[in-house]
C-alpha cells in the first residue's frame, strides 16, 4: 500500500500533528501536501539529511531488513540490538513515527503493528542504499538474444476483451454464488494467460474449487476497478466505471493495473521487495542481466545477504521469477530471454514499463482502422480502447494480435441494432474512424442486412388480464386507470405502463380487486431485463477528469477509483485496523522518569557500589546506556546482564563505539551516569 492509501485512513488529529513537524514547514508553506512531499524524492532527500543519526540508523534497518512488510516492535528491536541500545532504537523509531514516515495501527486487543509505505520504500532505496546504486543492472549488448515468450497482447487488452464478453453475455450466478459452467468455460476460453504463471504467488480467494487462478486474477482487477458488481443473481458491468476506464490510454491503464497487482502480490521478504523495486527503475525495451540482481542485493547487504553466509543467487532468482516475474510475463509487461555464448545467461526487459513516466516515452499518435472489402476491419495497436469498444458492438473479434482483426457480419450487426445502435450512427462511426472510408459493397450490404430490422418485434411486457368482459368493463371505468394502461389487447387485457405499475395496483386494490403478486408467464421477468449497452459515443466530458462515484470505500488514484477490497484475499489484516491517533511522547517510553534522582542523568561522578547497581538495573529496565569511565577512557555501554560473581557482581553489555561485548565489575569504573535518549543527550 502506498501513502495515498494510508493517508485516506489517517485521523485528522494525527495528520495535524505530523504537519506540525518542523522538517515539513518549508514545503507546506509552499502549498505542498504530505502526500506530495512524501512522493517527491528531492524533498525527501532534504528530509532525510535532517534526520538524527539514530533515526537514520533505525530507518536503514527498516529499509534493508523489513521493507514494507508489517512488523511489531520486538522484531525491530531484535534487528537493531547488536548496534544500539533498545532505548536508543525506540527513540529513533518514535521520531520516525512522529514524522509520519512509519504508520502505526492499533489491534483490537491494544497491541500495535507498524508498516512502511511501498512508495516510500522505493524512494528510500535510492536515497539510503549506496555502492553504485544508480547503475545497478548491466545493459546487455548481445544482439543474439533469444526471447522465450511469444507475442502477448497484454493485460489491458485482455481486460478489454473481458469487458466486451461481459457486455455481450448474461453472467447469471448459481444458488451457490458462482457462474454457470457454460458461461464460465466461455470466459476461460477467452483468457490466454496460464494458471502456472501464478503458482508462486500463493493466492487465496473464494470458490477456489470452481474458479481457476487466472479467472480469480481477472476478477481481482474487475472488482478493484469497480468495473463489475453483483446485482441480485447476476454479474453486471458498472456503466460509469467502464466509461471512466475505457477513456484512459493503454499506458495509463497499465499503470493502474500494475498498481493493483502490487497491492495483491507484492512479496513479503525485504530482498524480494528490493528486487522488485530495482526492476521498476529499469527502462523499457532494454535487456538486463538477471545475475546482476542478486549481486546488487549482496553489495547492498540486504537480507539474506546481510551476513557472511553464502547465499545461492540462482535459488533467489528462481524465487523472484516464481513470485513476481512470471505474472508480469503473463500480463505482457516483461519478457525473458537468453544471451551469452552458450545461450544460458538469463536476461529480462520491460516490454511495457507500467510506471515509467509518460514524459520519458515517445507519445504515439492515435490511429484509425481499415475497413476491407471482405468485411474485415484491421485495427492497428494505437487505436484507443474507446474506439474498439464501439466497434465491438457490431463486429466480432477474429484475431487479437499486434494488428487485431474484426469481422462485420449479419449476426454481429443485428447484435448492435438490438442494443440500440442506429444504422446511420453505425455507418457514420465507420466512416469517421476508417482511414480510407467504407468500401461501397460493405456499405450497401450493411444497409441490406439492417433493412428488415424493427419491422417485427418481440417484446416483454406487463399484462393486466381480466377474467371476463364484465370485469374488464368495470376496470376500464375506474378513475385514473386508463393513464396506467398502454394498449388494449382482445377486450379483456391491457399492456401496462411499467412506470405506473405501483399506481395501478393501488387503484385496483382500492376498488376491491385483489390483484395479488405479479405473476410471470413462462420465464419472462421484466425486472431482469439486461440494460442497454454502455456506449461511449454519448459520454459527457468528465468533471475535473473524474466521474463521480457513490462508492465511499474506493480511494481516488488519479483518473480511477480503486476499491479497498477485491476478489483475492489480502494476506495482510492490519489494513482493517484503526490507525493510532496519537504518537506517544519520548518521556512516555521511560516509566517513573520523574521518580528517579535527576543527578543520575545529569552528574557524571562516582557513586556508592549499591547505587551503581541500582543505576545498572534501571538502565537494563529502560534498555538504555550508561556512560562510564574505565582506565581513563569513556565508554557507552548498554548493559544486558547483571550477575553475581564471587561475592560481588558484574555488568555485561554492548560497548557502543566498538560494537563489542564488555564485562565490568563495579570497581572497574569510576564516574558514571545514565544516558536517556531524547532526554539528556543531543538528538
Amino acid at each position: 500500500m502506498n501513502h495515498a492509501f494510508y493517508l485516506s485512513k489517517m485521523p485528522e488529529a494525527l495528520k495535524t500533528h505530523i504537519e506540525a513537524e518542523a522538517v515539513y514547514a518549508p514545503w507546506l508553506r509552499r502549498g505542498e501536501t504530505l502526500d506530495s512531499i512524501w512522493g517527491n524524492s528531492a524533498i525527501m532527500e532534504t528530509v532525510y539529511n535532517q534526520l538524527s543519526a539514530r533515526e537514520k540508523k533505525v530507518l536503514h534497518f527498516l529499509v534493508t531488513s523489513i521493507g514494507s512488510e508489517p512488523f511489531d516492535w520486538p522484531k525491530l528491536e531484535k534487528l537493531t540490538s547488536h548496534v544500539m541500545s533498545g532505548a536508543e532504537a525506540k527513540v529513533g523509531f518514535l521520531l520516525l513515527l512522529k514524522k509520519g514516515l512509519i504508520y502505526m495501527f492499533k489491534k483490537t486487543w491494544g497491541e500495535h503493528v507498524y508498516v512502511l509505505a511501498e512508495d516510500a520504500l522505493a524512494i528510500w532505496q535510492q536515497l539510503i542504499l549506496t555502492a553504485d546504486n544508480k547503475q545497478a543492472l548491466t545493459r546487455t549488448t548481445d544482439t543474439s538474444i533469444e526471447c522465450v515468450e511469444q507475442y502477448n497482447p497484454g493485460l489491458a487488452s485482455l481486460l478489454f476483451q473481458t469487458l466486451v464478453f461481459l457486455d455481450q453475455n448474461d453472467m447469471k450466478l448459481t444458488k451457490n454464488g458462482t457462474l454457470h459452467k457454460k458461461q464460465l468455460q466461455k470466459w476461460l476460453d477467452l483468457l490466454t494467460i496460464q494458471d502456472e504463471r501464478f503458482l508462486g504467488c500463493s493466492l487465496k480467494y473464494a470458490y477456489a474449487d470452481v474458479y481457476p487462478v487466472k479467472l480469480a486474477v481477472i476478477m481481482e482487477f474487475l472488482f478493484r476497478l469497480q468495473l463489475v458488481e453483483q446485482r441480485g443473481e447476476q454479474l453486471c458491468l458498472q456503466e460509469h466505471e467502464v466509461k471512466r476506464w475505457l477513456s484512459l490510454s493503454e499506458r495509463e491503464q497499465n499503470k493502474q493495473l500494475y498498481f493493483i497487482w502490487k497491492m495483491v502480490a507484492f512479496p513479503g521478504p525485504a530482498w524480494l521487495q528490493h528486487a522488485v523495486l530495482l526492476l521498476e527503475r529499469q527502462h523499457e525495451d532494454i535487456w538486463y542481466a538477471a545475475d546482476d540482481i542478486p549481486q546488487w542485493l549482496r553489495v547492498q547487504k540486504i537480507a539474506p545477504f546481510d551476513n557472511e553466509e553464502n547465499v545461492a543467487g540462482q535459488e533467489l532468482l528462481d524465487q523472484l521469477e516464481q513470485q513476481w516475474i512470471h505474472p508480469l510475463l503473463a500480463f505482457g509487461w516483461m519478457e525473458k530471454g537468453f544471451a551469452g555464448a552458450d545461450g544460458r545467461d538469463a536476461v529480462y526487459r520491460w516490454r511495457i514499463q507500467p510506471i515509467e513516466s509518460q514524459a520519458d516515452r515517445t507519445i504515439m499518435e492515435e490511429e484509425g482502422f481499415y475497413v476491407q472489402p471482405d468485411f474485415e476491419v484491421l485495427v492497428p495497436p494505437n487505436v484507443p480502447f474507446a474506439i474498439k469498444w464501439e466497434l465491438s458492438a457490431f463486429a466480432d473479434l477474429q484475431k487479437a494480435d499486434l494488428v487485431s482483426v474484426y469481422k462485420l457480419g449479419k449476426e454481429s450487426l443485428q447484435r448492435g441494432l438490438e442494443k440500440g445502435l442506429q444504422l446511420e450512427e453505425l455507418l457514420l462511426f465507420l466512416e469517421k474512424q476508417s482511414l480510407y472510408g467504407i468500401p461501397e459493397n460493405v456499405r450497401l450490404t450493411l444497409e441490406q442486412w439492417a433493412k428488415p430490422f424493427g419491422k417485427v418485434k418481440l417484446s416483454e411486457v406487463l399484462l393486466l388480464r381480466c377474467e371476463d368482459a364484465a370485469v374488464a368493463e368495470a376496470v376500464k371505468k375506474l378513475p385514473g386507470c386508463s393513464d396506467c394502461l398502454l394498449e388494449e389487447i382482445g377486450g379483456q387485457a391491457w399492456i401496462v405502463r411499467t412506470d405506473q405499475l405501483k399506481l395501478l395496483t393501488e387503484l385496483l386494490n382500492k376498488a376491491g380487486w385483489m390483484t395479488g403478486k405479479l405473476k410471470l408467464l413462462a420465464d419472462a421477468n421484466p425486472s431482469e431485463q439486461r440494460e442497454a449497452r454502455i456506449s461511449l459515443v454519448s459520454m459527457k466530458p468528465l468533471e475535473d477528469g473524474i466521474l463521480t462515484s457513490n462508492d465511499t470505500t474506493a480511494i481516488n488514484y488519479g483518473p480511477v477509483h480503486i476499491a479497498d477490497k477485491g476478489f483475492i484475499y489480502s494476506r495482510h489484516t492490519f489494513m482493517y485496523f484503526e490507525m493510532e491517533q496519537k504518537i506517544p511522547d519520548v518521556r512516555d517510553l521511560f516509566p517513573d522518569l520523574q521518580g528517579i534522582p535527576q543527578g543520575w542523568m545529569k552528574d557524571y561522578r562516582t557513586y556508592h557500589a549499591s547505587t551503581r547497581r541500582e543505576m545498572v538495573e534501571l538502565a537494563m529496565e529502560w534498555k538504555t546506556t550508561l556512560q562510564v569511565r574505565h582506565n581513563g577512557h569513556d565508554h557507552m555501554i548498554a548493559p544486558r546482564k547483571l550477575q553475581e560473581t564471587r561475592g560481588t557482581w558484574s555488568m555485561t553489555g554492548l560497548e557502543q563505539s566498538k560494537l563489542q561485548e564488555m564485562c565490568l565489575f563495579p570497581e572497574d569504573w569510576q564516574e558514571m551516569r545514565i544516558i536517556v535518549p531524547g532526554i539528556n543527550d543531543k538528538y
